[in-house]
């Protein structure tokens, strides 16, 4: 499997704040019962903000983090729309850059 490049978020620092976010769960207020099932298996409502990215580029953002395999969309339904989820890579990222794990750990969790 190939694994993102960690550079890139140095790249581009923008993505990486709306990443950290998603790995922000204590954020995520359910307020739609049809999300309720989404929610419990780890997706969230759409981050519309981000201190320090502009809001004209937060669709960019989550777009190049879709593409990059970061984060992963999930339609709910006709009133609860879209909800995103780190994935098994974001995960990874995130814990890199906060620097809870190290390098051989990662490897030995993804082999």
């Amino acid at each position: 499997m190939l694994d993102f490049d960690l550079a890139a978020l140095d790249v581009h620092p923008e993505w990486r704040q709306v990443l950290l976010a998603y790995d922000d769960v204590d954020s995520v207020i359910l307020t739609d019962p049809e999300t309720a099932d989404f929610v419990a298996r780890g997706f969230r409502p759409r981050v519309r903000e981000v201190d320090g990215v502009p809001t004209d580029q937060m669709a960019r953002v989550h777009g190049k983090l879709i593409a990059h395999g970061l984060l992963q969309v999930e339609i709910t339904g006709r009133t609860g729309g879209m909800l995103y989820q780190l994935t098994a890579v974001g995960r990874r990222a995130c814990l890199r850059l906060a620097g809870t794990v190290d390098e051989e750990s990662l490897e030995l969790a993804s082999a």
